[in-house]
């Protein structure tokens, strides 16, 4: 949520029209709405998908995972892993 204030802050501190600036940030805001940094149902069946979302946006790392259990971890930087390769072409 602090990194997404802080992009607010500059696209509203960015040049062009006043209203060009509030589209782009109410187009922004409802896109963002939706990502998991900023909404998540909580509990032990959406774990894994949340912390894959996490991870995937780039809100959590994959070192900041050194709580859970080894295969989860694994688990885990596999999807990532082939997601991210997926989504460049490269599988």
């Amino acid at each position: 949520m602090e990194r997404l204030n802080r992009e607010y802050i500059a696209l509203l501190s960015g040049t062009g029209s006043a209203s060009e600036k509030f589209w782009k940030l109410e187009k922004r805001i409802h896109e963002d709405k939706r990502r998991g940094g900023v909404v998540m149902r909580m509990s032990r069946s959406n774990m894994e998908l949340n912390l894959l979302s996490l991870l995937s946006d780039g809100v959590i790392s994959t070192a900041e995972l050194d709580g859970f259990s080894e295969e989860l971890r694994e688990k885990l930087t596999f999807v990532l892993r082939d997601h991210r390769d997926w989504d460049h072409g490269d599988s």
